[in-house]
């Protein structure tokens, strides 16, 4: 694996409002729409998060409070109804997530990236003896898969394809978007893949 390539891939999906440390201002984005596929993307960036961290949800929780988001991360319940704004999940609860919402989403992303960059990084490393990368590769995409099959709805074809295919190029790829989420502007960078020129 090259990772340029998967640098490459994820300037594709860069064409670019917030009161979180790590965001610019709206000025940052003018001109710029989000993409409808953002809550699908957020959520799955999240879900790769809880295959890499055991008692993930508690973390994500802990880290919210940490870095002062609302009240929202509080509750897991209410934390749950925002991720359900997911349309390929069992539970989806036809709403749509505010820009308040998703620049705190991308700060949260972005904080548990950082601490996860070693993790992510020896999954994406072209340096390792294939036999390690595969036995970790098959660890990780076990993970992921299972927590999918829990949580999606599997009838839609974009799960199912998830769930049958092995080259886990679209696992990689979310690999690639939190390991560019990681450090200074990196919340900048996550929230810029979000969102295309209009």
């Amino acid at each position: 694996m090259i990772k340029s390539n998967y640098v490459a891939e994820q300037n594709k999906y860069l064409d670019s409002g917030s009161k979180y440390k790590n965001i610019s201002s709206a000025k940052t984005f003018v001109n710029c729409v989000i993409s409808g596929d953002t809550p699908r993307k957020l959520d799955f960036l999240i879900l790769v998060i809880e295959t890499l961290q055991i008692n993930a949800s508690d973390s994500l929780l802990l880290k919210a409070k940490d870095i002062g988001l609302p009240d929202q991360y509080s509750s897991r319940v209410e934390f749950w109804k925002m991720r359900c704004s997911n349309p390929l999940r069992n539970t989806y609860s036809f709403t749509s997530l505010s820009s308040e919402q998703i620049d705190s989403i991308i700060e949260l992303i972005s904080c548990m990236a950082e601490n996860l960059y070693p993790l992510i990084r020896q999954l994406l490393s072209s340096k390792e003896s294939q036999t390690l990368n595969k036995e970790r590769w098959d660890l990780f995409s076990s993970r992921l898969k299972s927590l999918i099959r829990e949580r999606m709805n599997i009838q839609r074809s974009f799960i199912s394809t998830l769930l049958s295919e092995d080259n886990n190029e679209f696992f990689r790829h979310l690999l690639v978007i939190l390991s560019l989420s990681c450090g200074k502007a990196g919340a900048n960078r996550l929230k810029a893949s979000l969102y295309y020129q209009s």
